[in-house]
This record gives C-alpha cells, sequence and structure tokens, in this order.
C-alpha cells in the first residue's frame, strides 16, 4: 500500500523572492509564502506554492500557482489561499496515483482540511 502524505512542511514566512508574480504592485515588505508538500512512499512528489501580500491601496492577494484573489486582511488571504490550495494539492495528487485510490485521497483531503482549520483557530 502506498503511504501518502499532503501538508504544510514549514509555517507562513516572510518570502520577498516572490515579489515578481504580483507584477510590482505589492509592498514587498508583505509578501509571505508556504507550500503544500506533496509526498509518496516518503518520495516527494510536487508542492503547491502559496502566496499572500498587500497591495500599496491596502487590498490583500492571496496567489497559488492556479488562482489569485483578493481579501480584506492578511488571515482571510491567507486562508483562501490554502483552501485554493488543498483543492489543487489534490489535483496534483490524483494525477500521480491510480484512480481506485480517489475515494482514500478524498477523506485525507478532508481530513487534512480539518486539521489546518483546527490549527488557525488555535493560532
Amino acid at each position: 500500500m502506498q503511504k501518502i502524505e499532503m501538508g504544510m512542511e514549514e509555517p507562513w514566512f516572510k518570502d520577498p523572492g516572490v515579489a515578481d508574480i504580483f507584477g510590482g504592485r505589492a509592498d514587498v515588505d508583505t509578501i509571505e509564502g508556504t507550500n503544500i508538500v506533496i509526498r509518496i512512499n516518503d518520495e516527494f512528489i510536487d508542492m503547491v506554492e502559496l502566496s499572500v501580500a498587500r497591495f500599496h491601496d491596502d487590498d490583500w492577494v492571496w496567489d497559488t500557482p492556479n488562482a489569485y484573489g483578493y481579501a480584506e486582511d492578511i488571515d482571510t488571504a491567507k486562508t483562501a489561499a490554502m483552501k485554493r490550495g488543498w483543492h489543487e494539492a489534490m489535483l496534483r495528487l490524483r494525477e500521480e496515483v491510480a484512480t481506485e485510490v480517489e475515494g482514500p485521497l478524498d477523506r485525507i483531503a478532508k481530513t487534512a482540511a480539518a486539521a489546518v482549520r483546527e490549527r488557525r483557530e488555535k493560532e
């Protein structure tokens, strides 16, 4: 049986190195990022990069590889990025594994998302 792990291996961190994804509109000092890492049998498979930044007009923007959006504050931006990021991570994982494991993967995703929500509530 394959051992599948998905998770955020590091907390949100300051990441001015990705300023270019915001097209020069972000306040570089506010840019933060993190990654959802996907492993199968302890082998690194892929990761989904998440970023947030404050634009000079006070809007917060979140970004994932396949989507972006606006939020009123940093916490809302991070939550939106994580929600979309988990969705994208599941899509990537499904590309890597056989379709017969989709049911267990759905349960893993729901469990992981619940753990993230609980962790966020405790912060």
